[in-house]
């Protein structure tokens, strides 16, 4: 073999593994570059679904709070159904001028 033939398999050698190179280079940081793209879509999702929970958890609460307001409201109507029904049923009011009034 010739010198030149050496340099010119050399640098063909050389030219190979450089090129397998820069292809493993450019595929490791387009992985990297998808990599913090699904990594920046995952916190996006999961920030949403806190809110979400941060909201639930307030739509709740104020159920609650809603919720006892009926029930002391209801206790409070019949109450108030009861006195009521206590006086139309009461016999002494439907007297006027010491007779039933009908």
């Amino acid at each position: 073999m010739s010198e030149i033939e050496i340099v010119l398999t050399i640098i063909s050698v050389l030219g190979t593994l450089s090129s397998i190179l820069f292809a493993y280079l450019a595929f490791h940081k387009g992985s990297k570059a998808d990599e913090k793209k699904d990594g920046k879509s995952e916190g996006v999702l999961l920030s949403d679904v806190g809110y979400i929970k941060s909201s639930i958890d307030r739509i709740e609460k104020t159920l609650d709070k809603l919720q006892a307001k009926y029930d002391d409201l209801h206790a409070r109507l019949i109450l108030v159904e009861e006195k009521v029904n206590n006086h139309i049923e009461d016999q002494n009011i439907h007297i006027k001028g010491g007779k039933k009034h009908e």
